[in-house]
């Protein structure tokens, strides 16, 4: 039998190898660069799409830079500096209670997906490399603080923190024994073997100083009102009361009563008790005529609450200036009193109208629409 002869085959083999050797080691040594490409390409992507969510969604409160608005500055070094990723996203998908900054995720009821606010992330980290430093003066409020322990730690911590399903903080001999950045840290990080969440996924750090300076003003056994108006709080009784949610429709009425000034303080015990006697229909009915008319101030008291206020830009007498003329004004004579209000509170983006949140009372407010109202007469 002829012997047959395999090293052709076998050299062909060799050379075989040694290309499928040669093509990996180049596919490996070159897989970094396109990798790379390849991760820039979808960046760029995500920063498109970022870049249409933030326009079409965000340049009204935050500006079409970032320069803020009604909202904060994004485009600023600090803030990038020192929130992570997941603290944008997760401010984007919650938002923040207590202020204008909604929930845009949609697990909680927004427009956007998961997706989407990442993308919207990635469009702001964008800006860090050369975002401006904007130094932001903060002073903590009490009253803040207890508006927002109201909104968000009450139904744990119980009324004015005195304890309820969780532990009383607003106790003399815990409030002695706890220091202030204790309070932080914990608000911040929570206690979740024990139930408390954490907290500074949902809350801005100057939200958490307000809890902090609430704690400590009751450490010195101050008793701080929340700081809200009669408006925020007939707002959410309505929104209650058309829910069927009777119990926190008059937890809310019950704490704008004390709040409340004028003659429509009258209003308020005939629709609680038309509540508590189960007559949801006509409370409601009730409830949305004091909501719509609130608030009902003095027109002579107004008269000055307006010349030192308004009649720099709509002019002494009314007739418009650097504002819009207001005798007479088609905007005042087709809305009422709570439209008012809130277009006083939160101002005019584009504008000369600014907001007087902070700087005029509700009830200052209530009396300057019951002096331009006489105007429309």
């Amino acid at each position: 039998m002829q012997n047959e002869n395999y090293d052709r085959y076998i050299l062909i083999g060799l050379g075989l190898t040694i290309l499928l050797v040669i093509a990996m080691g180049w596919s490996w040594l070159s897989e970094p660069d396109r990798i790379a490409e390849a991760s820039k390409a979808i960046n760029k992507i995500n920063l498109t799409r970022g870049r249409e969510l933030y326009v079409d969604n965000c340049t009204a409160c935050h500006g079409t830079r970032g320069e803020g608005v009604d909202g904060p500055a994004l485009n600023n070094k600090i803030l990038l500096n020192l929130a992570s990723d997941e603290v944008l996203f997760d401010t984007i998908k919650a938002g923040r209670p207590n202020t204008t900054m909604p929930a845009w995720g949609q697990t909680v009821g927004g427009p956007l997906t998961d997706e989407d606010m990442r993308h919207v992330v990635t469009f702001l980290r964008a800006w860090e490399p050369n975002a401006p430093e904007i130094k932001i003066e903060f002073k903590p409020s009490a009253s803040r603080g207890a508006t927002l322990f109201s909104s968000s730690c009450e139904i744990c911590h119980g009324v004015e923190g005195k304890g309820g399903s969780a532990p009383a903080i607003n106790d003399a001999a815990r409030l002695k024994s706890l220091n202030d950045e204790w309070y932080r840290a914990t608000i911040a990080n929570g206690r979740p073997a024990k139930g408390m969440p954490t907290w500074g996924t949902v809350l801005a750090p100057t939200q958490i100083q307000d809890l902090v300076a609430l704690v400590a003003a009751w450490r010195t056994g101050q008793q701080i009102l929340p700081d809200t108006t009669v408006a925020d709080l007939l707002e959410s009784a309505l929104f209650s009361l058309n829910q069927r949610d009777a119990p926190d429709a008059l937890f809310y009425l019950k704490r704008a009563k004390p709040l409340a000034f004028g003659p429509a303080v009258a209003k308020f015990d005939p629709i609680i008790s038309q509540i508590e006697k189960g007559q949801a229909d006509q409370a409601l009915k009730d409830l949305t005529a004091l909501r719509n008319e609130w608030p009902l101030g003095d027109e002579v008291k107004g008269k000055k609450v307006y010349g030192d206020a308004c009649s720099g830009c709509h002019g002494s007498d009314g007739a418009g200036g650097v504002g819009r003329k207001l005798k007479p004004n088609e905007f005042v004579q087709k809305n009422n009193n709570a439209e008012i209000l809130a277009l006083l509170l939160n101002g005019r983006a584009g504008t000369s109208m600014r907001s007087f949140e902070g700087k005029l009372t509700e009830a200052q407010l209530a009396d300057a629409i019951a002096f331009i109202r006489a105007w429309q007469k």
